[in-house]
């Protein structure tokens, strides 16, 4: 092991993997199985537990459950895994659980993340980089969220959904299909799709043509006199060569559960 700052009070089993310079608050245990990174910080009662890789530079800010089993009635015990990547922060009361056999035994999370207080990652999730999630931010199991996306405060999404790149999801989301890529999505009882997230996506240097591809492709999907298969042939024929479009259209074309829209 290379140096470290470990609280007295903290548990470490032997066969723990600590990186460089790794820092460990009060209170805190770390089990059998785990592997942290060089420069992470997790700060007090914390609990790292199971097979669970984390990568460096992450901060667990305190009180975080990371690498539980999966809260799942099928589960038997299997050595499942979870996988952090790096740069990530993990706020109060976060809990990260492992996969299950039949959904891939691995719960992974990617790069440059912020997990807000009391956010919640359940079994098999693969959660992309950059991303956001707001407090109470809820993902049951072998949920997908794509890069740069957004969940907003206490939004639950459904398990076996996705949510796309660089998509926003406003506070109290209740997600129970697939949330398009670079639109904003808002509501319950059904949640709705509200076109692109403008503000957004400018901040994150998309240029005017590309919000502009993104509006008028929305404009298409949205309209209630045009048939589903319709409005996306519209939407390749006229807009098919963007980027963004692109990876829109087969966002769509892929999805298992359905997509949100809003058709009247």
């Amino acid at each position: 092991m290379g140096e470290h700052r470990i609280h007295p009070t903290a548990v470490i089993h032997p066969q723990a993997e600590l990186g460089n310079d790794v820092e460990i608050g009060p209170y805190t245990v770390i089990e059998e199985g785990v592997e942290l990174g060089d420069g992470c910080r997790v700060g007090p009662f914390s609990r790292l537990t199971g097979l669970t890789q984390i990568g460096p530079k992450n901060v667990f800010e305190s009180h975080c459950s990371v690498g539980a089993p999966p809260q799942d009635l099928k589960y038997g015990g299997e050595p499942t895994r979870l996988i952090i990547g790096s740069n990530n922060v993990f706020r109060e009361f976060v809990t990260l659980h492992r996969g299950t056999p039949g959904g891939g035994a691995v719960t992974r999370i990617g790069d440059d993340g912020l997990y807000m207080a009391y956010v919640h990652i359940a079994h098999d999730c693969q959660i992309g980089r950059s991303t956001i999630f707001a407090n109470g931010a809820t993902l049951a199991g072998h949920v997908e969220v794509g890069d740069r996306a957004t969940i907003g405060a206490f939004s639950a999404v459904h398990q076996f959904c996705r949510v796309g790149d660089y998509a926003f999801l406003g506070g109290f989301t209740v997600a129970t299909k697939d949330c398009l890529p670079f639109m904003k999505t808002v509501g319950s009882r059904p949640a709705r799709c509200f076109g692109p997230n403008t503000i957004g996506l400018e901040r994150l240097g998309f240029a005017p043509d590309q919000r502009l591809a993104l509006k008028a492709a929305w404009r298409l999907l949205h309209n209630p006199k045009l048939p589903t298969g319709e409005a996306l042939a519209q939407v390749e024929d006229q807009l098919g060569e963007q980027r963004e479009i692109k990876v829109l259209l087969e966002f769509i074309h892929s999805s298992h559960r359905g997509v949100i829209l809003s058709r009247g």
